[in-house]
């Protein structure tokens, strides 16, 4: 676990005991912390990102044009670990870089915002340390959830705040697998149908944009199907820092309403579907909810609405 004071968020990596997990978009568990006085305290956490290690070592993956990056890109990765797509994986790799005798690890990520309670004293295990990173054991329940089809659909909208970014990484990796060229060598692989994902992510802290951006989202930015809006609602003054980074870091909310209603009349104009995954404060789930009517009620009708909404 470690703790970023400037983003105000505790990134929790995992690595489960069972090989039997097979992470997929849409999925959420309940994580709790054995040996506390109130160790049946539990939480629900959207799984962030996923990848996997080799051994001890990060698997690399390789590029469109048959070279390895030095870093995973788990749009490449399997999902289900000993399947048909890892063995047609494994005979991409250098030998020096895998060995068959050495398990796939999976690594899940997961963001925490500490407020009150159990994700208040997982900060505080952190500022423990000089570095605020410490480990500790959790205990997993599920994956909970389903992956709702948006690879079947032409345009993608993504519209999160918060926390709520764990709902769309996966997607947007999800994405980039389906449209990489191996993928369609599995005949029960189905090609994403999309032509362009937009994703609409509105926080508090700007540091948390530049994190996530610097890590899980930086091969979608580098794709020119894949765009971004950022908006921050605190920390103005980072704003010239990160803003050198690529991407642009505007202050304040989006306009959901004129943002929903140009992305339905385009799609209505191209004569193509369009998906609206919604993650988020309950303020931001109505206006994007009641935007979206007001689209169809004007004759927008390819639209389909995805709310993620995590509950027992």
């Amino acid at each position: 676990m470690v703790y970023d004071k400037a983003s105000d968020v505790v990134r929790m990596e995992i690595t489960p005991a069972t090989p039997l997990l097979s992470p997929s978009p849409g999925q959420y568990y309940f994580l709790y912390q054995p040996f506390r006085l109130t160790g049946w305290e539990s939480h629900p956490f959207t799984i962030g990102a996923w990848s996997y290690e080799l051994g001890d070592k990060p698997l690399s993956s390789p590029t469109s044009a048959g070279n390895l990056n030095d870093s995973l890109d788990v749009s490449h990765v399997p999902l289900l670990a000993g399947g048909p797509a890892e063995a047609d994986y494994q005979r991409n790799w250098t030998s020096d870089q895998a060995r068959k005798s050495d398990p796939l690890k999976l690594k899940m990520i997961f963001w925490v915002r500490p407020y009150d309670g159990w994700t208040r004293k997982l900060r505080q295990q952190c500022l423990r340390s000089p570095d605020s990173t410490t480990e500790t054991t959790v205990l997993l329940e599920g994956p909970y959830g389903d992956t709702f089809p948006l690879w079947r659909y032409e345009s993608v909208l993504i519209i999160v705040g918060g926390t709520g970014i764990a709902s769309a990484v996966p997607y947007i990796q999800d994405h980039l697998r389906r449209s990489d060229e191996g993928w369609e060598e599995n005949p029960e692989n189905e090609k994403t149908r999309v032509r362009d994902i937009e994703l609409v992510w509105t926080t508090k802290q700007a540091a948390f944009i530049h994190d996530v951006s610097r890590r899980e989202l930086k091969p979608a930015l580098e794709r020119s199907d894949f765009s971004a809006s950022f908006y921050a609602t605190r920390d103005s003054s980072a704003y010239e820092d990160l803003n050198n980074c690529g991407y642009e870091i505007q202050e304040g909310r989006p306009h959901l309403q004129s943002l929903i209603m140009s992305r339905a009349c385009d799609a209505s104009s191209a004569d193509s579907s369009l998906a609206i995954l919604v993650c988020g404060p309950v303020g931001m789930a109505d206006e994007a909810r009641a935007a979206t009517h007001l689209a169809m009620r004007q004759g927008h009708r390819s639209i389909k609405f995805v709310e993620e909404s995590f509950t027992w």
